[in-house]
């Protein structure tokens, strides 16, 4: 790992080019400029910012305020770095897209390159609304041929998580549970069956069950659905990711 504050053109040129060579994490401090050429075209006027390559060649811009950053390119991209005159031209460019940024920079106030070990994992804790947000999107995770005709339905008896119908057509309340479900769970399942009717499949959806809410479920002729919150979670992720990267963001 290198850091050097207030390089000389010539020592961040030669740091820059022997991080983005072995694909190392840099942090870079500078004034500069930047031009987009994509879906679209932009313009940064020259100002003092963060520039961040990681190791797998995402780029992001951020100003001194704000919590997104300026512009950013998804992985992968080719990075490529020269000097023109007064200033160093930092060009990247995504691989599969025509798209590239490409910064002038005219001042660097610091520059830090090097691997960074990071083996933890993340766990990110949805709530019930996200949960149902997922299960709209992929209502084959409650079960094949399963289809949301309503979110936060209002039955005579209370709001209903998810309504809809399975593969042979019955209509079926779906109620969530972000923690492992127990009687009280079971009891509010019971409360919404007194008022919806014969025939109307009812499935309690959650990461587990108690073995007396389980029992209370089938007297009832109610259902039990695992679901993974860690599959949820990495579906969360990446349908917000791709949300992300399909627009871009100019400030």
């Amino acid at each position: 790992m290198r850091m050097m504050i207030k390089p000389d053109l010539k020592e961040a040129v030669e740091q820059l080019k022997k991080a983005v060579s072995t694909k190392e994490f840099i942090a870079l401090v500078c004034l500069c400029e930047a031009d987009y050429v994509g879906r679209a075209r932009s313009f940064l006027e020259n100002g003092e910012r963060l520039l961040i390559i990681k190791e797998d060649t995402s780029f992001l811009i951020h100003r001194p305020r704000g919590l997104e950053p300026v512009n950013w390119q998804p992985p992968p991209n080719y990075v490529g770095v020269t000097v023109k005159g007064d200033h160093i031209v930092l060009t990247v460019k995504r691989v599969r897209k025509p798209e590239k940024v490409v910064v002038r920079i005219h001042k660097v106030r610091s520059i830090f390159s090097g691997r960074l070990e990071d083996k933890g994992g993340f766990q990110m804790y949805l709530s019930e609304k996200e949960i149902s947000e997922i299960l709209r999107m992929h209502p084959e995770l409650v079960e094949e041929g399963f289809r949301v005709t309503s979110a936060e339905a209002r039955e005579k008896t209370g709001v209903v998580d998810i309504v809809g119908v399975d593969a042979n057509n019955r209509r079926t309340i779906v109620e969530i549970k972000k923690d492992r479900a127990g009687l009280e769970a079971v009891r509010q399942l019971t409360r919404y069956a007194g008022g919806i009717g014969q025939g109307v499949r009812i499935v309690l959806l959650a990461p587990g069950v108690t073995e007396e809410a389980e029992r209370m479920l089938r007297r009832n002729r109610m259902e039990f659905r695992r679901i993974s919150m860690l599959d949820l979670t990495k579906i969360l992720v990446r349908e917000r990711s791709l949300e992300k990267s399909g627009i871009k963001k100019y400030l």
